[in-house]
């Protein structure tokens, strides 16, 4: 596995020729597989791509946010296949965001090199069945005894799930007049209580897989706690989301160029308009993803702004996706199943969160009405 130092071009012609040798060949196949394959995950890990998001000195490439954002890009424009992209994303971010930036050094030396070389992955634990993310209905308890952790609970819908050999869980560690306290918590998926569940199943976005664990008195060392005991929740799940949002930006955008590419030969000449709106929404959509790629390297505690900015990015998005509607209706393609199928991934990939970013533009929006004139 190469890991020496590369510049950014470098790198990502390395993920343009992983997409082009490894995904695109397979597109029928992997939109479809049940279960992400072996065979490319090792692919992934012999490219030294596995170690993309992790600093040199633990074995890695040492890649910015900017730089994952035109990665995952690359992935799905010459790839085609955006679930296998979504597992590729989620192992470089998940990465940097929790160990990278947040681990002490111990926990860095002993995952950084396994993570770099591709021998493991993460999955972070924060969903509860029925309960989805939300803090007023997680039930999964961390409770110190000696020096030690005793994890109890379940956790549902884990991207990476099924691959991971480590899990970042979210805990209540402390509740004082129902009051919640969280922790990230590091547990090594061979630890005694916890249990691989089938978690949530979806029907769109293969190969990534998703699963869940059932944590019964799983007990690790306090040295496994990620980040400072009692603020997990804030500086865990809503900084992730906002992470992973801008950082998966242009994505969006490389799966849309993709569908685009495979069914332009097709398009007649009375959608030219359609087109046209298209192909220029790209252009103007491809400068606020590289913004927020640049916010997110530059991100504070504060993620407001990087909030606002993606909400605007995922209404242009959409409006995107509804004229990629009208295209792709006017073509048949039941002798590209692979064709609809990503289409199928775009749309329904728009409606991930759907209710949470409703919600968000309501408290945006109602911030606005009340503000001082001056500040609107």
């Amino acid at each position: 596995m190469d890991t020496s130092p590369s510049d950014p071009a470098d790198l990502l012609n390395t993920v343009k020729e992983f997409a082009e040798t490894h995904i695109l060949p397979r597109r029928q196949e992997l939109i479809v597989a049940k279960e992400f394959p072996a065979d490319l995950w090792q692919a992934f890990a012999q490219s030294g791509l596995a170690g993309l998001s992790i600093p040199e000195q633990y074995g890695g490439r040492g890649a910015s946010y900017q730089v994952l954002s035109t990665a995952a890009n690359y992935l799905n424009l010459y790839g085609g296949v955006p679930g296998a992209t979504m597992t590729f994303l989620a192992h470089w971010q998940l990465i940097k965001l929790h160990i990278v930036e947040q681990a002490d050094h111990s926990l860095k030396q002993e995952l950084l090199p396994l993570l770099a070389n591709g021998e493991a992955t993460l999955s972070v634990a924060i969903s509860e069945p029925k309960a989805g993310a939300h803090p007023k209905h997680l039930k999964t308890t961390a409770d110190r005894v000696g020096n030690d952790y005793i994890l109890n609970g379940e956790k549902a819908f884990l991207t990476n799930g099924p691959l991971a050999r480590y899990f970042i869980v979210l805990a209540i560690t402390a509740e004082h007049n129902s009051r919640r306290s969280f922790s990230a918590i590091l547990v090594d998926a061979s630890t005694a209580g916890l249990t691989r569940t089938d978690g949530v199943k979806i029907d769109f976005l293969h190969p990534c897989p998703h699963g869940g664990i059932l944590l019964q008195n799983c007990k690790v060392p306090l040295s496994n706690l990620i980040g400072a005991e009692g603020d997990a929740f804030l500086r865990t799940s809503l900084r992730m989301r906002a992470i992973e949002d801008a950082v998966g930006a242009a994505s969006h955008i490389g799966a849309l160029k993709r569908l685009l590419d495979d069914i332009i030969k097709d398009i007649p000449e009375n959608l030219a308009d359609e087109v046209g709106q298209i192909t220029s929404q790209f252009l103007a959509l491809d400068v606020v993803a590289r913004e927020l790629a640049l916010r997110a390297d530059q991100a504070s505690e504060d993620m407001d702004f990087l909030l606002h900015l993606q909400l605007g990015f995922r209404q242009q998005m959409m409006a995107c996706g509804a004229i990629m509607d009208t295209l792709v209706q006017e073509i048949d393609l039941s002798d590209r199943p692979e064709i609809a199928l990503l289409h199928r991934d775009i749309t329904k990939s728009h409606s991930i969160a759907q209710s949470a970013h409703a919600a968000r533009l309501t408290k945006f929006g109602r911030s606005k009405l009340t503000a001082p004139e001056i500040n609107r």
